[in-house]
């Protein structure tokens, strides 16, 4: 008689998409897509690995939400919506795509500055250009997970119309049911993590987003050795694709290859560390070229 296997823990999933007809929905979106980043919501998982802590109000909110997660018996990582303020160059889309790595969750942004996807959003029909789907979509179904965390661009200097569709998209109840123009069907956004980037010198109308929490991000701490250039340096060894385990480069030799001044911004620091790691690189390493900015 064959030995069972052991136990493993399902991965919960939900069916993102909701059509009105038998046939298939398009990128698969009436297929189960995941829901992660339950293994590691404890202490030492997503709140260790976020590497802020020169920004504690953002640390609470990391640990609190994961907290609410365990609470209510949901294993995975879901953040609600946050107001995300700050400083130009505090390293707000840095703290996203970061926490969105560690979470094991894809990182989307929904730019509302471009005017497609504006128009999209807003459902105004006044842009004809040809979108595919919104970028949040697209994000779920390229990585198969209906918990993505969305940067989101804009909010802070758009009329009402197309707010009105960002609140739709980010309301608890509205968004399990967010109607995709392009594609005729309707996208389950009940789970996705909103981040709305706010700069401090603007606002965002409080009808957008009732529920949301707040926060604001200081500054970037000064020089080369802070936990923050620590995280900037994994976020650009991911999208160079390296291994920070496998050894080639040290952040001794990184850090020999950093200029001594203009590191007072997220993205400065971000563009310097790519050369510091193409620098420190062995003799026939190679990498791929990534700008996310």
């Amino acid at each position: 008689m064959g030995t069972l296997a052991p136990f493993q823990p399902g991965t919960p999933a939900m069916i993102v998409g909701q059509g009105t007809s038998d046939e298939p929905l398009p990128l698969e979106l009436g297929e189960p897509f995941a829901l992660l980043g339950g293994d590691r919501l404890g202490p030492e998982g997503i709140p260790f690995l976020a590497m802020h802590e020169h920004q504690p109000d953002f640390l609470v909110w990391v640990r609190e939400r994961c907290a609410t997660m365990l609470a209510a018996e949901r294993p995975w990582f879901g953040g609600g919506t946050l107001i995300l303020a700050g400083p130009a160059g505090a390293g707000r889309t840095h703290a996203a795509r970061w926490l969105a790595r560690v979470a094991g969750v894809p990182h989307a942004v929904l730019n509302l500055t471009d005017p497609v996807i504006a128009a999209n959003v807003a459902a105004s029909g006044e842009i004809t250009e040809a979108i595919g789907a919104s970028p949040v979509t697209i994000a779920m179904a390229t990585a198969r997970c209906a918990n993505p965390i969305v940067t989101v661009v804009g909010a802070d200097r758009l009329g009402d119309d197309v707010l009105a569709g960002l609140a739709a998209m980010i309301d608890p109840e509205r968004g399990r049911r967010w109607r995709e123009d392009r594609l005729g069907i309707d996208v389950d956004l009940g789970e996705v993590t909103w981040v709305l980037q706010l700069d401090v010198r603007r606002d965002i109308p409080a009808w957008v987003a009732p529920a949301a929490l707040a926060v604001t991000l200081e500054a970037i701490p000064g020089g080369r050795d802070h936990v923050l250039a620590l995280s900037i340096c994994g976020e650009a060894m991911g999208d160079l694709g390296l291994d920070p385990r496998d050894g080639a480069v040290s952040w001794h030799r990184i850090r020999e290859q950093l200029p001594r001044y203009g590191l007072n911004t997220a993205k400065a620091l971000y563009a310097n560390l790519v050369n510091a790691l193409r620098e420190s690189l062995r003799p026939g390493d190679t990498i791929i070229d990534y700008d996310p900015f």
